[in-house]
């Protein structure tokens, strides 16, 4: 009988990118998935010692992920890593080394700029050691950032209240909408960089750049075309430039095997490469809304394309702005407070050119030109002193403050009086002002326009702890559909209900239909995603009822 023959692995960090690349790979070859970081830097504890090394925990949910790679991994006769060809990618490829025991100095990192069969080979046959200096340039970014925006929530825990927290370029960004610049025009050029997809795909489409990030990133992961083919049509999105893959696929032939958002941001993308047409000038009128952000980061030297989609999503979760109907932002009291706090002692460090300095030095990194530890030894001892004569400031015996209460408009059903909006262990709820001779106590559900692809009736939102949110009917109890993925506000085109995305922490979102019985849903790799959420929720409940029960039996036997 013969042996087994032993498969090479490749690792990518995105299940759409593995089954793109599965259609390219010989069966000797296996793809498998991480599914973003297999280990990070520490949520509850900043993480970094006094010397400024990192202290890298598996991250929460990846354990048994991690132990079936191992399992995989394990009698593998090579591994190939093909992480995102960026700083952030080779990170993470340095990283599975040390994970998985690859040799670093080995030629098992492979750059794959588009996601083409022609490409694969050709990168394929290209793969080089880990570069560490790359690596290191992510590296110090990622330190320096953590570092900064937990040292900066200790100050806003006593200056504020608990909770209150903001990093570099979040700070830029609401203190622009804090004071925005007067008068501003959006010049998008001729060249297709990342930074000029998401104002040509606000300008012409309407886009956010959340959503022009999560269409971009799906193009370059890969279509499944007629006869089981599958490939990319764009090259990396958040490279230097974009460009379409070797294959130069036409909008209208593969029409039928896109989304109407797809289709239309490729079009957009296809014309703009063929003619150069968009080559224009736009004129602001002053409101605070997302092209006038993007074009006054232009105008400071911001490199913002990453970052911008990510940091207007948490200024308004942590309600720092509100958005109003008219697509604008404005600054809440709370936003207010924060920028005020921060400018007052980190201001000079928060600047726009002290960042854009930073930048450049971690791209000095990036080439050999820079000790990484040179940089962030700098740059934190310089905010060390700021942060401690901001700490001074507010005496010796300041502690961390509770958010204020504030009154609902909601009224208590059992007794009548206001009930208020109060955060406790778990989330936010509304208690009764009787308390304690009326304890009602419930949930806050924030109402929402979309349907439930239950029962029908609107969805609501809650907040829980550490700013966490979930979706659930508003006809709860009686109906029990909850998820964690935010709802989108299109529907499904094959049954009509609501599409949901459920958001990695390093790849592209995904989309999916909220009905468990629509076709769409046959064969989704959401499926497993939320069969494992479903079965760790199973068993945490089992635990604690088990811990309920022992409970019990004990107070019994006493």
């Amino acid at each position: 009988m013969a042996g087994k023959i032993l498969k090479s692995v490749i690792l990518v960090e995105s299940a759409t990118k593995a089954r793109t690349l599965r259609k390219f790979v010989g069966r000797n070859y296996s793809v498998l998935s991480t599914d973003g970081f297999l280990k990070d830097l520490p949520k509850s504890r900043i993480g970094i010692d006094d010397d400024y090394q990192p202290d890298y925990i598996t991250v929460r949910g990846k354990g048994t992920l991690l132990t079936e790679l191992k399992r995989e991994t394990l009698n593998a006769r090579r591994i190939f890593l093909a992480t995102n060809p960026d700083a952030q990618g080779e990170f993470m490829a340095r990283q599975c080394c040390e994970i998985f025991g690859i040799n670093p100095l080995s030629r098992c990192r492979i750059v794959l700029d588009e996601l083409t069969k022609e490409n694969f080979k050709a990168k394929f046959d290209e793969a080089r050691p880990i570069d560490d200096n790359l690596a290191d340039a992510f590296q110090t970014k990622q330190i320096i950032d953590k570092y900064v925006s937990h040292k900066i929530g200790d100050y806003l825990d006593r200056k504020i209240w608990r909770g209150v927290k903001i990093g570099r370029f979040r700070a830029i960004l609401l203190n622009l909408i804090a004071n925005p610049p007067k008068c501003t025009t959006l010049k998008i050029g001729k060249m297709l960089t990342p930074t000029t997809l998401q104002e040509l795909a606000l300008n012409e489409l309407n886009f956010t750049a959340v959503r022009t990030r999560f269409i971009a990133e799906q193009l370059y992961e890969g279509i499944n075309f007629e006869g089981n083919d599958c490939a990319g049509l764009i090259t990396y999105p958040h490279g230097r430039i974009i460009s379409l893959t070797s294959e130069r696929h036409n909008p209208e032939e593969i029409q039928e095997y896109l989304t109407d958002y797809q289709f239309r941001m490729y079009g957009l993308i296809y014309s703009y490469l063929d003619y150069k047409k968009f080559d224009t000038t736009i004129k602001l009128d002053g409101l605070v809304n997302d092209a006038m952000l993007m074009s006054a980061l232009d105008s400071l030297g911001v490199n913002w394309a990453d970052y911008y989609s990510v940091g207007i999503a948490s200024l308004l979760k942590r309600k720092y702005i509100v958005s109003t109907e008219e697509s604008t932002y404005e600054i809440t009291p709370l936003g207010k407070r924060v920028i005020d706090s921060v400018k007052e002692y980190f201001g000079e460090l928060f600047a726009a050119d002290i960042y854009n300095s930073l930048d450049e030095h971690f791209a000095k990194i990036g080439i050999g030109k820079c000790e990484k530890s040179v940089i962030i030894e700098n740059y934190c001892a310089k905010f060390n002193v700021a942060f401690s004569t901001a700490m001074n400031s507010l005496g010796e015996n300041a502690q961390p403050q509770s958010e204020p209460v504030t009154e609902s408009e909601e009224i208590c059903e059992k007794c009548g009086r206001k009930m208020l909006i109060r955060h406790g262990r778990y989330g936010t709820f509304l208690a009764c002002s009787g308390y304690p001779e009326c304890k009602n106590a419930k949930p806050l559900l924030e109402p929402l326009e979309q349907k439930c692809p239950k029962c029908g009736e609107h969805l609501a939102k809650r907040s829980l702890s550490r700013g966490r949110l979930f979706y659930c009917c508003k006809n709860t109890p009686k109906c029990d559909f909850m998820t964690w993925d935010e709802p989108q506000t299109m529907t499904c085109k094959t049954c009509g209900a609501t599409m949901f995305v459920h958001r990695f922490k390093d790849r592209a979102p995904m989309l999916y239909c909220g009905n468990d019985n629509c076709p769409t849903r046959e064969n989704h790799p959401v499926n497993k995603i939320l069969a494992d959420i479903k079965r760790r929720s199973d068993a945490r409940r089992d635990r604690k009822a088990k811990a309920a029960r022992e409970s019990e039996e004990l107070t019994n036997i006493e």
